[in-house]
């Protein structure tokens, strides 16, 4: 993470103040003395400019831009007959092996997109 905010050329507060994530947390990380949620990850990532991506070979899923981070974007409305919004898969305690079957139905679903 240091690595990506320097890249920025931002400070822990500059980071801190656009992200919204805390000052702290964000030395613990950069510290190895936390590890971040992907919800955090994915702020911290985009708040230096960037966008974060599972990557498989040359499959990929990109995560979403975290809600709130850009408050001025004026989102579309969902249209009649648009579905609901579905619940995550994976909930904070999720094993290695549910994430890893996971991001494999997710890059599957890339691929049948693709084709």
């Amino acid at each position: 993470m240091r690595a990506v905010r320097r890249s920025r050329g931002l400070s822990l507060g500059q980071l801190a103040e656009v992200s919204g994530v805390g000052k702290a947390n964000i030395s613990a990380i950069e510290n190895g003395r936390r590890t971040p949620s992907g919800e955090t990850l994915n702020r911290l990532v985009v708040a230096c400019g960037y966008e974060l991506a599972a990557v498989a070979g040359k499959r990929a899923v990109y995560c979403p831009l975290p809600a709130g981070l850009f408050p001025d974007d004026d989102l579309p409305s969902a249209l009649d007959g648009d579905p609901d919004d579905e619940a995550p898969v994976l909930g904070p305690g999720a094993s290695e092996e549910d994430r890893r079957r996971a991001l494999e139905a997710a890059l599957a679903l890339v691929d049948a997109t693709r084709r």
